[in-house]
């Protein structure tokens, strides 16, 4: 009985140097594949590379400090005293350019400075200024609510204007809204009477004043110095 296991120890000692070259491989990619599996843990846990979080550190803080110098300086021009100041220059930077179309209608001055639409650009931007800035403010230009009343028909839309009138901010919207609009038609009207050889001083000067009974006048002339009315200019003649 002796024989017998010693020749099976005999033969698993010799095989056994086989049996472990056969699974050194397996075992070997075993120890590579959790290895990586363990380096690539750790590299998903690693954190960001400090220079990484102090240059998103240094943005975030460079563009918090630029909205902020931003936001200071529209507050400290979107205010109630520039507001007041572009009323000013909307009133009174108008007043020049209406001499020159009354005075002077026919002067190539006049053609220079008029024939374009750079000074209404300006007076347009005027008007801009004063709704962005009024906007701006706490109140805004007016309560929408009491702006709602002025179009409503089951109500009393003049009572509801008169209201309005009460805030500074629309009373300056408004106000510029309406020397913009009258210089453009005063404007037409000059050039309407340069292309068609009709006198139009005294309506581009009751268009200052009045606004459409200005326009209403420059028909009248049209017609009885036998001008006629203008075309359709909608329509290729």
């Amino acid at each position: 009985m002796k024989i017998p296991a010693l020749l099976i120890s005999t033969c698993v000692w010799a095989l056994l140097p086989q049996a472990t070259l056969a699974f050194a491989p397996i075992a070997s990619r075993s120890s590579t594949l959790q290895r990586n599996t363990h380096k690539t843990s750790t590299l998903s846990l690693c954190p960001l590379p400090l220079q990484d979080i102090d240059y998103a550190a240094n943005n975030l803080i460079t563009n918090s400090a630029a909205l902020s110098s931003s936001l200071d300086l529209s507050a400290g021009i979107l205010t109630t005293e520039n507001i007041k100041q572009a009323f000013s220059v909307a009133t009174f930077f108008p007043q020049i350019w209406w001499l020159f179309l009354i005075v002077l209608p026919k002067s190539g001055i006049t053609k220079k400075l008029m024939g374009g639409y750079e000074i209404l650009t300006i007076t347009s931007l005027v008007h801009f200024f004063i709704v962005t800035a009024s906007i701006a403010q706490p109140d805004g230009t007016a309560p929408m609510a009491e702006f709602a009343d002025v179009f409503d028909p089951a109500g009393d839309p003049q009572k509801a204007m008169v209201g309005m009138m009460q805030y500074p901010n629309f009373v300056s919207e408004e106000w510029s809204h309406v020397l913009t609009w009258d210089l453009f038609v005063g404007r037409w009207i000059w050039l309407d009477g340069l292309k068609r050889g009709i006198f139009t001083s005294h309506s581009v000067l009751l268009c200052n004043l009045i606004g459409p009974p200005g326009l209403l006048l420059h028909w009248a002339t049209c017609l009885v110095t036998r001008k006629g009315l203008p075309g359709n200019e909608a329509i290729d003649e």
